[in-house]
């Protein structure tokens, strides 16, 4: 029993120690702050635990035996499907990450990597947008194109559930669309009022920002797994925070 619990808690400590290394990427990169949470980062990586962290080390536990005949085989087979079962979860995590946040119209949109449609990213190669970033979601602005065709097709477009945000082509700089932000967003006090039962959350906020009230702005956000609050400096449109309120009446 004594070789079977030293042999288990040396794979949980290793199992552990790779669980962290590949939590950074994810956490700081692909699924920064809140939208570990809200856009599905945490599920998946506490399923990649599971099967890691925990169930790998169990299984060292009930089968280490000293001496046993095919215990190195059987370890190497455990290790090679806990690298496998990694593997695959960090490349789903990946293949899902959010890739840009997308100020479209009235709200920002959260695009996945795998939302993009590949068709529409060759069509923006020779720009900016033509490959999806790696090191965190990209925040940009759509605007509608001036070509009646286009304008058509991006119509015709949503009724198949393909909007704006799903063309780079139609992608312009953030810092080109502030003036239409600023437009577009909402005082505190309308936040607080589609969060009656919120008003400690969002003083927290302000105060995390270190601003006042009259100092920031809010645009509702859409991920596709919740709705979320962008927090904006009402002179500058400058994004401050994406926190997890209601952002709809």
């Amino acid at each position: 029993m004594k070789h079977r619990i030293r042999a288990g808690l040396i794979h949980l400590t290793l199992s552990a120690a790779i669980a962290l290394a590949v939590f950074v990427p994810i956490y700081f990169l692909w699924y920064p702050d809140v939208l570990f949470d809200k856009a599905g980062g945490r599920a998946l990586f506490m399923l990649i635990v599971a099967v890691d962290v925990v169930v790998g080390p169990l299984i060292t536990f009930a089968i280490f035996v000293p001496g046993k005949r095919g215990l190195m085989f059987d370890l190497v087979v455990i290790a090679f499907l806990q690298a496998a079962a990694l593997t695959y979860g960090v490349f789903v995590l990946f293949e899902s990450r959010p890739a840009y946040i997308v100020f479209v119209k009235d709200r920002f949109e959260l695009l996945r990597a795998n939302q993009m449609p590949a068709t529409e990213l060759e069509k923006a190669r020779g720009t900016a947008y033509e490959s999806l970033p790696v090191t965190g979601p990209k925040l940009v602005a759509a605007r509608m194109p001036s070509d009646v065709k286009e304008q058509e097709f991006v119509v015709m477009a949503a009724f198949a559930g393909i909007d704006m945000q799903h063309f780079p082509k139609f992608y312009v700089p953030y810092e080109s669309a502030r003036a239409e932000v600023l437009a577009r967003a909402l005082p505190i006090e309308e936040l607080r009022k589609r969060n009656r039962d919120r008003t400690a959350e969002i003083a927290a906020e302000l105060a995390r920002l270190g601003r006042k009230e009259d100092e920031v702005r809010f645009v509702p956000m859409r991920t596709g797994k919740a709705d979320l609050a962008v927090l904006i400096d009402a002179k500058s449109a400058e994004v401050l925070r994406i926190a997890s309120l209601n952002p709809w009446s």
